[in-house]
């Protein structure tokens, strides 16, 4: 490739040009490059004598005009002009030839060449390729728009395609002029069959043309809804389906409305949704407000038959052990009625496997029959084809895996199976099998309720009559408990006053004449004297013990009620007694109680005493009575010996007898080991908030009459 610059020699040049030249001969392609140049061009060029030398050169680099002499050794212009079209390159091409002929010349232009210039009249080149260039800048932007509008109708129509939803025009007039092939699919009418009508449109349905025709009106009028219209179409088979249709107006070049174009929707299936929830919505209230299933068997099966497009329904159920089906209610429409299928079924009974519910019940699948008059385990099938109903279905009324009943439903139309409508059925049938758990439920539990109060009107006369018996035994026992305490008290006084008046007056006068018999024997120095001596301290020591014991057992009586003065009596008493410290505290405002109580609190501390003197050995005796605020609490503590029972704090008959005591006041007794040794016996007693703002008599203690003094 050469490129010629000639600043010095040529005028000077402005615009680029890119030539191919198809020439054999140097001087006449240097002859074309010089008028190129006089005509204001600056070319880039390349020669080329063959087609191989061609082809390279045009995929080399882009070109803006080829121009080719018309014969050449081995090639030629129209050669040329072939190889060009074949590569599909719009260039033009112009013929430069020094004897071609005006047939010859004609002849290339109808082949495809642009012009043709003869080498002696070169002046003709420049405007030449100025025309020809021009005119293929519009050919290349006409093609481009060509392009453009070939993308942008492709892309409109790959839309148009790919959308679910139905697209339609209609002009000012009403008159359709577009539809898409969704809409065509959807309504079942062709486009040709859809192009160019007018309105009551073939997909109306019959009896919404009224609303139909009111909806296109109101669009043409420029009122559309903005939420669109609701309609219901009918496909070319008769099947109707809800559409939502959105309308937008077009426009002019002036602004004018020239028509509409419109969006329409299937949305059936969302208005079949919707539907559905309101009916099992309708269905859950009506069994909610039910007190049984047969009361809300008539509301049920109209809400599901006018909400699903039914004619008829029926509700079967399970006869109890029998395992057989009877009808427990029957439903359809008002017009036309359907006396005899009513009739043929009200009041019927199935086996299980016999006719649409015995199916049901012996399988517990739903069934669908989509012509009714064909089927041959339909027992009623005459009745139905009489009165004109097609189809029908039945879904059973499960709860787990047993068979409660089915529902069955029945058309005019001819309905083809839908597993969607049937799943529906079987979830508003689940709806009933749970209200009939409930009310089998309800009926055992009244029932059982009902068993359950004549057990407990049993059980309360067993239980009145067992009460009665343990309040006897128990008032016995108490009886014999008082009875036992009051023995015991008696043969302890009586033990004491036999020690303190038989056994003590001989022991005392045993002493006596055992202290004379020492002397005399000491008088006469008689070796027997220090066993009388000894004899003598051992008699003393008896009659010492044998007053305690009678001090023991005739410790002062209780007169009164004031118990906090009696058990400070009753300390101050002891402790002139055994010559030991004994203490009396008290804190809190202690209650007005039955004498009873004072008594047996009174026992119980006389006792515990007693025993921390006898066997704990204690030299120290604490008396504590405290009102808490439901309770008093009596705390008897020593500094004996541990307690040596407190494995089985019941083995001694003086601790028997003070939780006796205790138990007929209703009070609680516990003994416990001291700090550091001892014992502290602890007697509580409930007492109520209530009790205790009377004021206390002043106890009198009495003494026995031959205590000692």
């Amino acid at each position: 490739m050469t490129t010629a610059n000639h600043a010095n020699s040529t005028p000077k040049v402005s615009r680029p040009i890119r030539v191919l030249l198809v020439e054999d001969l140097e001087r006449d392609a240097a002859l074309l490059l010089l008028e190129l140049r006089h005509g204001g061009y600056e070319p880039t060029y390349e020669r080329v004598e063959t087609a191989a030398a061609m082809t390279a050169a045009l995929e080399r680099q882009p070109w803006d005009v080829v121009i080719a002499d018309y014969m050449l050794p081995g090639f030629s212009g129209p050669a040329a002009l072939k190889l060009l079209q074949r590569r599909g390159l719009d260039l033009p091409f112009i013929i430069v030839s020094g004897h071609i002929d005006e047939d010859t010349a004609v002849a290339s232009m109808k082949a495809g060449a642009h012009d043709y210039v003869m080498k002696d009249r070169l002046a003709r080149l420049v405007p030449a390729i100025e025309r020809e260039m021009a005119e293929a800048e519009v050919r290349r932007a006409r093609r481009r728009t060509e392009e453009q509008f070939a993308r942008e109708q492709s892309f409109r129509q790959a839309i148009e395609d790919s959308i679910p939803s139905g697209i339609v025009a209609v002009n000012a007039e009403g008159r359709q002029t577009y539809v898409n092939s969704a809409f065509c699919e959807m309504v079942g009418w062709s486009e040709a069959e859809l192009l160019g009508a007018t309105a009551p449109f073939a997909y109306w349905a019959p009896e919404e043309i009224s609303s139909t025709a009111t909806a296109l009106q109101t669009t043409l009028e420029g009122r559309a809804q903005r939420n669109g219209f609701e309609l219901r179409f009918q496909n070319r088979n008769g099947r109707r389906f809800d559409v939502l249709l959105l309308a937008k107006p077009m426009h002019d070049a002036r602004g004018q409305v020239v028509g509409w174009l419109a969006s329409v929707t299937d949305i059936t299936e969302r208005k079949q949704a919707e539907r559905r929830l309101r009916v099992q919505y309708a269905v859950a209230s009506a069994l909610s407000g039910a007190d049984s299933l047969q009361a809300a068997a008539p509301r049920i099966l109209q809400i599901i038959g006018e909400g699903s497009g039914w004619d008829a329904g029926g509700l079967w159920r399970v006869n109890g052990e029998a395992k057989e089906l009877h009808c427990l209610e029957f439903w359809h429409k008002a017009e036309p009625p359907l006396k005899e299928f009513t009739a043929a079924s009200r009041g019927r009974k199935f086996d299980i496997g016999v006719g649409l519910p015995g199916r049901i019940l012996s399988s517990g699948h739903p069934f669908w029959i989509s012509d009714l008059s064909r089927e041959e385990n339909f027992l009623r099938a005459r009745a139905a084809t009489a009165e004109g109903l097609r189809s029908g279905c039945a879904v059973p009324i499960r709860l787990g895996e047993e068979v409660l009943g089915a529902l069955e439903f029945f058309s005019r139309e001819t309905r083809e199976p839908d597993e969607a409508h049937l799943q529906w059925l079987g979830s508003i049938a689940s709806q009933a099998g749970q209200f009939m758990e409930r009310e089998m439920a309800q009926a055992a539990l009244r029932r059982a309720h009902g068993e359950l109060e004549q057990r407990v009107k049993d059980r309360t006369a067993d239980l009145m009559a067992a009460n009665a018996s343990l309040e006897a035994s128990m008032r016995e026992r108490r009886r014999l408990e008082t009875e036992l305490l009051e023995i015991t008290e008696k043969e302890r006084r009586r033990i004491g006053l036999d020690l303190h008046d038989d056994l003590g007056q001989k022991l005392a006068g045993l002493a006596l004449m055992m202290k004379g018999l020492e002397v005399a024997l000491t008088r006469k120095k008689l070796p027997e004297a220090e066993e009388a001596r000894k004899i003598s301290a051992l008699i003393g020591q008896t009659v010492h013990h044998a007053g305690d014991l009678a001090r023991d057992l005739a410790l002062g009586e209780l007169e009164g009620t004031n118990l906090p003065l009696a058990l400070k009596d009753l300390a101050a008493n002891v402790k002139n007694l055994f010559a030991i410290s004994c203490q009396f505290k008290t804190a809190g405002r202690i209650p007005e109680l039955e004498s009873g109580v004072i008594t047996q609190f009174y026992k119980i501390t006389q006792e515990a005493v007693t025993n921390a003197v006898k066997h704990g050995k204690a030299r120290q005796v604490g008396i504590e009575l405290v009102k808490k605020p439901d309770e008093l609490v009596l705390k008897v503590r020593n500094n004996g010996l541990t307690f040596p029972a407190m494995i089985d704090q019941h083995k001694g008959m003086g601790l028997r007898i003070m939780n006796y005591r205790a138990n007929l006041i209703g009070a609680s007794l516990e003994i416990t080991p001291g700090k550091p040794r001892g014992a502290v016996v602890t007697c509580i007693l409930p007492v109520p908030a209530r009790a205790g703002n009377g004021r206390q008599h002043a106890p009198r203690r009495v003494n026995h009459p031959n205590q000692p003094g």
